[in-house]
């Protein structure tokens, strides 16, 4: 089975479902990547993979990853399979205490927050990839124009050391690291779902920038 292995190159909003996104795989040696189309909360599990940050309470790829490691079982890769009516299939390959290998069914979007944590290899089979690829181009800034739904997502799980009744450290600790261009896209989205205290905190960010 030829196979292309890849890399977690990004999360969006997407367009349509409603509260969907899409987690963008990319070709780990070359500019070519496709778009999976993920549920809030997968989506939530793989950015708080991608940004190591700590949860209060195991989300449900960490408590898979907690059984696992209990009895002694490691996950080898995660291979996407198959693809049908829009839809992809994951299968992830584990190494049981005899050493015998064993394979789990699993949707991608579950399969990559896994593979995150445990820093495994993620592969898809080389026809599906090419079939449903896009070439990659460059920009000089990304667009957020929902991005404040990703930050609401990831901040009830704000890091274990900072107290649950002062959430807001957290967000300004991601708004910190965001470009002008991005919060102000970020302020314009707040602005529009009249989300204000959203845009007050994007708004002294910006202000402290000047």
């Amino acid at each position: 089975m030829e196979r292309i292995e890849l890399m977690v190159a990004d999360i969006h909003s997407a367009a349509l479902p409603a509260e969907a996104f899409s987690l963008i795989l990319k070709e780990k040696d070359g500019n070519r990547y496709v778009p999976v189309i993920i549920g809030m909360s997968e989506a939530r599990a793989i950015l708080v993979e991608m940004n190591q940050s700590p949860t209060r309470r195991p989300l449900t790829h960490e408590l898979f990853v907690t059984l696992a490691d209990h009895y002694g079982c490691d996950l080898v890769e995660v291979n996407i399979i198959h693809y049908e009516n829009g839809v992809y299939y994951a299968d992830m390959l584990m190494l049981g205490t005899q050493n015998e290998t064993f394979h789990i069914d699993a949707r991608p979007s579950d399969a990559v927050a896994i593979a995150l944590k445990l820093n495994v290899p993620i592969f898809m089979k080389k026809d599906i990839f090419e079939a449903n690829c896009q070439v990659e181009e460059p920009v000089e800034e990304r667009e957020y124009s929902e991005l404040m739904d990703v930050l609401q997502q990831i901040s009830p799980e704000a890091p274990a050391e900072q107290s649950p009744a002062h959430p807001d450290t957290y967000i300004n600790q991601q708004l910190s690291e965001m470009s002008v261009p991005e919060l102000e896209n970020l302020l314009q989205g707040a602005v529009e779902s009249e989300d204000f205290e959203l845009a007050a905190k994007i708004q002294s960010e910006l202000d402290r920038r000047k």
